[in-house]
């Protein structure tokens, strides 16, 4: 489907611009006589500067000479010559925004007559942009995590795994308290395929699945197990109604007992802390910095879905195509990722492609959305917040000393894009 938008004219060119999909533009361009006389000029003149007549010094032949001697040199620079005056004089009436200074413009000579000639240029354009209604965003609740007691002292169990001393169990079956590592496959027709490996589990009916709990029961270290997965006796129904039954296999690695440190002041000490009532009171502030954020990350998220929903506006492929693989080459460098790529079927493959497409695509919506938006309520982005949150990306990544003056255009360039949708996402919220 097009849709024609424009016709202008003057005496050198008749111009008719048409509107494709993923902001593309077919620009139809007649040109006059005259245009054709002078870009037959240029071209001969350009040719001339490559070539050596006898008499005549490099790029001073006469033109007629030229057009005899090299006919087909001159006939191939003509059409980019025609091209170029063609594409200049168009867009000074048309004056469509280009993408970006590095977008391709590609033509096509469609005929060339002695009176004139006509061409066919195609390129991508700014995306059209709609005006954003906050108003019409409705936030829905969402429960804070709770943080109670309960709450902290698992967080202080989890610490103290940190600083367990292990023991291999050997010379019995597995029971309650014992530990395991263990990997785990589904197997469909016959054919495993990697879920996780090297996992620790304890073994216990409160903190392991009741299927798993049941088919590890009485095994040893080194036993491979195969069974069902289903949900737990006591789960909702809407969870029973949600999980898919798989048929997998358990590989045990080892079993373990488990000498956990006593919760002290020593302890308090190797976790950072001065003693155990600071370590529990920082413990309770990062739990509860933690609960918050995670409501407001879950808001930020309710705004990008009602931004994707109402304004599916549409977008350059090429942007899309730039953004998958920059995604792709991020999975890429992941060896974990790159060993569970090749055990996918072509049918994950192509599901995992088209996942990643249109988080691409998503992405750069809401690029465009948020840039849209902060654009039209004059919402202030400086350099310093971009510089920020440019050292903050590199920092997430390890690199503790980041010297500023080094910083990539690419992580500027992704730094001010989550900028811009902090901002949006944080006006929206606001006038929700």
């Amino acid at each position: 489907m097009s849709t024609v938008l424009k016709e202008f004219t003057n005496e050198d060119v008749q111009v008719q611009i048409e509107e494709k999909a993923a902001c593309r533009i077919e620009m139809h361009v007649s040109v006059s006589t005259n245009m054709l006389k002078e870009a037959r000029k240029k071209a001969a003149k350009i040719v001339a500067k490559e070539i050596t007549l006898p008499g005549f010094r490099r790029g001073k032949a006469p033109e007629e000479m030229v057009l005899k001697k090299y006919p087909a040199q001159v006939e191939k620079q003509l059409h980019k010559t025609l091209a170029d005056l063609a594409y200049e004089a168009a867009q000074k009436l048309a004056n469509l925004p280009l993408l970006n200074n590095n977008a391709q413009i590609h033509f096509d000579l469609k005929n060339m007559r002695a009176d004139g000639a006509s061409l066919l240029f195609s390129f991508e354009v700014e995306p059209k942009l709609p005006t954003i209604d906050c108003s019409a965003f409705q936030e829905t609740p969402i429960k804070r995590p709770e943080v109670s007691d309960r709450e902290i002292e698992e967080a202080i169990r989890q610490m103290r795994f940190f600083y367990a001393k292990w023991t291999s169990v050997t010379d019995r079956p597995i029971q309650d308290g014992d530990y395991i590592m263990i990997n785990l496959d589904t197997i469909d027709n016959g054919t495993p395929t990697p879920v996780f490996n090297q996992i620790r589990f304890e073994v216990s009916k409160s903190r392991m699945a009741h299927w798993m709990n049941k088919l590890v029961e009485g095994a040893k270290a080194g036993d491979v197990l195969e069974g069902v997965s289903e949900p737990d006796e006591d789960a909702t129904e809407e969870d029973k109604k949600e999980f898919s039954p798989k048929n997998v296999r358990i590989t045990l690695i080892k079993v373990e007992l488990a000498e956990l440190p006593n919760i002290d002041d020593d302890f308090a000490q190797k976790v950072g802390a001065p003693n155990v009532e600071t370590m529990r009171t920082s413990l309770s502030n990062h739990l509860n910095f933690q609960a918050e954020e995670k409501v407001v990350n879950e808001k930020r998220e309710q705004v990008n879905a009602f931004l994707l929903e109402k304004y599916p506006v549409d977008l350059p492929r090429s942007l899309i195509e730039t953004e998958k693989k920059h995604r792709i080459s991020q999975l890429a460098r992941d060896p974990q990722f790159q060993k569970e790529w090749e055990s996918l079927s072509q049918e994950e493959r192509k599901s995992l492609d088209n996942k990643v497409e249109k988080e691409a695509t998503d992405a750069v919506r809401l690029f465009y959305l948020s840039r849209q938006l902060v654009q039209d309520k004059n919402i202030l982005v400086s350099h310093q917040e971009v510089q920020h949150e440019a050292v903050a990306m590199i920092q997430a990544n390890g690199h503790r000393n980041v010297d500023i003056d080094k910083l990539s255009k690419e992580i500027y360039a992704l730094a001010f894009s989550k900028v811009l949708l902090l901002k949006a996402q944080d006006h929206i919220l606001k006038k929700a």
